[in-house]
């Protein structure tokens, strides 16, 4: 089964909301700032590219 470019886009959106929700809750749980930042950094830019990639 080939995938096809809307299906790859939906799986990317789909792994940057699961690791920034990872690098969140981990950078809470250990209170490191810095994985807190770049998980939400990395949850904004999924949030974006969902926002603008509309297939």
């Amino acid at each position: 089964m080939t995938s096809t470019p809307d299906r790859r886009m939906r799986l990317r959106i789909i792994a940057l909301t699961v690791g920034a929700t990872a690098m969140i809750t981990a950078g809470a749980v250990a209170e490191w700032w810095w994985l807190l930042g770049i998980g939400v950094w990395t949850l904004i830019v999924a949030s974006l590219m969902q926002l603008i990639y509309r297939p």
